[in-house]
């Protein structure tokens, strides 16, 4: 369910943040496929249609999050998983709410799954922050840039702005 969320979520996405610009003058199965495309792309595949580098910053951000949250665990991909994605959401949810349990299609979670996921999740937030920050003070690309190349290396993309040979020797053992 998530994995589907994500694609199509994510479609809509890169298609509302790209109507008015790399989309212009496209016609609608174009941009369908091309945002379908896009948004598949973010959770492992390394393929890309368009330049990604023409897109704008919203959408190149929008894109880290979604290479981020990566793959769904039966897959090669990386990132956090899209399932621990859910269950960080779900347990977001219904803690929020005042519950002390969190129930899913009529199943309640382990506490121990849930911390579970938290932790990867936490720790790949560090991993991402350190490796963005070592490669700001090594690398002489803006923020944006070293996000996305840091981002679709996490989440084993294989997407790229187009930095990555212009890095240093750090730079490439970081990513």
């Amino acid at each position: 369910v998530t994995f589907f969320l994500l694609v199509f979520g994510g479609a809509i996405g890169i298609y509302v943040m790209e109507a008015r610009f790399s989309f212009l003058g496209k016609s609608w199965h174009e941009i369908l496929f091309f945002s379908l495309f896009q948004s598949a792309a973010t959770r492992s595949g390394g393929l890309a249609t368009m330049d990604i580098s023409h897109f704008t910053d919203t959408t190149v951000l929008f894109m880290c999050i979604l290479m981020f949250i990566g793959a769904s665990p039966s897959s090669v991909g990386g990132g956090i998983r899209t399932t621990t994605f859910a269950l960080n959401l779900l347990a977001l949810f219904h803690f929020a709410r005042g519950n002390k349990s969190v129930k899913i299609f009529k199943r309640e979670l382990h506490q121990s799954d849930l911390m579970k996921s938290l932790v990867v999740t936490m720790v790949a937030v560090l991993l991402v922050l350190c490796s963005t920050l070592i490669l700001t003070a090594t690398e002489r690309h803006t923020l944006l840039e070293i996000l996305f190349e840091v981002c679709s290396a996490f989440g084993t993309t294989g997407l790229s702005l187009g930095i990555t040979a212009d890095l240093s020797t750090t730079g490439k053992i970081v990513i």
